[in-house]
């Protein structure tokens, strides 16, 4: 599923194009492209789906899923041997697993957890879209190989150029998603 697509950039920019195959296609490039960037300055995908993750306890309290927000945990097996899912708990908007008595994981077992995390398209963060959209605009402009030029011409010494063409600032917006790694 991808959270914005052409006809979404085209209303954004305020642009209609002839919609040929090709166009379109250069288009949804443009906004893959952008949920890339965007999921990778998050360090996860903001698009629902469900996860299976091994992980090797270190004997803490928590176990980093690395993806959020989780909505459901539908199996736990420690050592490959099944486990109640209902010993462990999470908070939707933090990418850890717990144990509901706050007691510690096994040092050294291997968790297998099947959860599903990420943003439905009802609670999709409008931010996060714009951002994307944002985003795909810089590539649909630098197409045309005039993005950020800037120009200023100083009396006695001549002109100078500048460009710019950084998703850096738009991406910052995003930092209350981020999941910082370790």
């Amino acid at each position: 599923m991808a959270y914005i697509n052409a006809n979404d950039l085209m209303r954004f920019q305020n642009k209609i194009i002839d919609e040929t195959e090709e166009n379109i296609e250069q288009l949804n490039s443009y906004c893959k492209s952008s949920e890339q960037m965007i999921e990778k300055y998050l360090h996860y995908c903001p698009e629902i789906k469900e996860y299976t993750k091994r992980i090797k306890s270190d004997g803490g309290n928590l176990l980093e899923l690395g993806t959020m927000p989780i909505s459901e945990v539908t199996s736990v097996f420690i050592d490959d041997v099944e486990s109640d899912v209902s010993l462990y708990s999470f908070e939707t908007e933090k990418p850890y697993l717990q144990k509901s008595d706050f007691s510690n994981f096994q040092k050294g077992s291997i968790y297998t957890i099947t959860f599903t995390a990420g943003y439905t398209t009802e609670d999709f963060p409008e931010i996060i879209k714009t951002t994307a959209l944002q985003i795909a605009s810089l590539f649909w402009e630098s197409s045309g190989g005039n993005l950020a030029v800037s120009s200023t011409t100083y009396a006695d010494t001549g002109s100078r150029v500048f460009n710019n063409f950084t998703a850096d600032r738009f991406l910052k917006q995003l930092d209350m998603y981020k999941i910082e790694l370790v």
